[in-house]
Order: C-alpha cells, then sequence, then structure tokens
C-alpha cells in the first residue's frame, strides 16, 4: 500500500523538497526560464536517482496491512532507513541548485522558498524521529492528509515554474 501517507510525503520531501537554494555570487544571472529548466533538471535527476531508494525500502509494505501497529513501527523504521540513504542526494540536489543564479528579480522568492523549504524539511524530519520513538502527536501529523508541511511551499514553486520541484508527481 504505497499511497499511505508517509510515502507520499517523502516524495514531497524529495521532489518537492529542497527545490531551491541560495543563489550563487559570481554567476551570471540566469534569465527565468533558463533558471526553471536547470532547477527542474536537477531535481528530475535527485529524483531519478531517489525513487528506487524509496521504493525498494517499501516494498516489503505492500502486502501488509497499515493500520497493525507492527507494520505502522516497520514503516517508520523503513522510512528513516531511506531518509539516511537519501539524504546525500538532497544535499547534492541542494549544492547543484545553490551554484544557479536566478534571476536578480527572483532572489527574493527564491530565497523565502529556499528558507521554507529548509524549515519544512527540518520540522518533518523532527517529526519523524519523534514518530519513531513512539510519539503519537507526531504520528497523528506524519499520517495527516491535512498537516502536509510541504504543500503551501510546493504549491508557490510549482507556481513559479518548478514543476518537476515543487510536485511529487515530477
Amino acid at each position: 500500500m504505497r499511497d499511505n501517507r508517509i510515502l507520499t510525503i517523502a516524495a514531497i520531501a524529495l521532489m518537492g523538497g529542497l527545490l531551491v537554494a541560495a543563489c550563487g555570487s559570481d554567476a551570471e544571472a540566469l534569465s527565468k526560464p533558463e533558471f526553471i529548466e536547470q532547477a527542474n533538471a536537477i531535481c528530475q535527476a535527485s529524483q531519478d536517482e531517489a525513487d528506487p531508494l524509496f521504493e525498494a525500502a517499501f516494498a516489503e509494505f505492500e502486502d501488509l496491512d497499515p493500520n497493525d501497529p507492527a507494520t505502522q513501527e516497520f514503516l517508520y523504521a523503513r522510512f528513516a532507513e531511506a531518509m539516511d540513504e537519501i539524504k546525500p542526494i538532497l544535499d547534492q540536489q541542494l549544492d547543484d541548485i545553490r551554484a544557479l543564479e536566478p534571476p536578480s528579480e527572483d532572489k527574493d522568492l527564491i530565497e523565502t522558498l529556499i528558507a521554507d523549504q529548509d524549515a519544512a524539511l527540518t520540522e518533518f524530519v523532527g517529526l519523524l524521529d519523534a514518530a519513531l520513538a513512539g510519539d503519537e502527536e507526531a504520528r497523528a501529523i506524519i499520517d495527516s492528509e491535512e498537516e502536509d508541511p510541504f504543500a503551501d511551499i510546493d504549491r508557490r514553486a510549482r507556481e513559479y515554474g518548478l514543476t518537476v520541484c515543487g510536485t511529487q508527481d515530477g
């Protein structure tokens, strides 16, 4: 059952996550279409690398009962393991996008998206750690359809044109 909320948030964290980063200072500014094209290509490459890791981590979950407490424990543990493997991919994605120079008129927007994404990812990783430790409130937030920490950030990224970086569907 890959439709579980944790897998959805994982995909969002990867594809929408770390969607843009601080701008390089010495590089010539890209046009908006160039920035969007390059950032989306970076996000697609990260997605292509990380998707198999998520699929492998959750392959055993597909035939298990998501309402079974043992399955839930297994799911949180597997997700934490997957995030450990995916962190270097996200770090590289961040570095690659950071090397881009967005249009000067969009720097504030990009920096805001960066700050918001970093905060949402930090919050989510903290919630995952708490959920793994048995915190029922953290589990409820992670499993909630309404409390997606990336939804607003992804929406703003898509509005800017970051269609790969700003969506779990790539």
